[in-house]
């Protein structure tokens, strides 16, 4: 004879279904890391910009001092090492993340725009305009962008 299935009511349907998209809602907001990630960078942004526009002669050193910082930070950032450094946990796989070319095609785009829009309406400190736009959308559009990524990617 076989045994009886229980049946969930439906208040306990809904609460299991909560807790899965609760639970999936945590691993995409893993992904992203922390608040300060995507601020520190914006602003790095924009200080490297204002820097080479203002003051020409830092471009080279700079170019290289921003580089070692931001290769340093993925090392931290990215692997178990780094992150056992940092004291957190380690991020989400890179393979579960959308390919970087989609993550920073908008600063691409508006890289590309700022590049027309700048001689043709002889803005002045151009790199500066593009900076401070670039700086911008990583602190505030880019952790929502990458999110919506990983949002649509998980319904595929």
């Amino acid at each position: 004879m076989s045994e009886p299935t229980n049946k969930p009511t439906p208040e306990e349907a809904a609460a299991a279904l909560r807790t899965a998209r609760d639970s999936r809602d945590r691993v995409l907001a893993s992904a992203l890391g922390s608040r300060w990630t995507p601020i520190a960078a914006g602003l790095v942004v924009f200080g490297y910009t204002v820097a080479t526009d203002l003051i020409p002669w830092t471009r080279p050193w700079l170019t290289f001092v921003v580089l070692a910082v931001a290769l340093l930070l993925v090392f931290l950032l990215r692997t178990r090492t780094g992150g056992s450094l940092l004291g957190r946990p380690v991020s989400v796989s890179s393979r579960a993340l959308p390919p970087a070319v989609w993550r920073v095609a908008p600063v691409l785009g508006l890289a590309i725009v700022a590049a027309v829009a700048v001689p043709v309406l002889h803005i002045p400190h151009g790199t500066i305009v593009y900076g401070a736009l670039a700086g911008l959308y990583i602190i505030f559009l880019g952790p929502r962008f990458q999110l919506w990524l990983l949002r649509r990617r998980d319904k595929d």
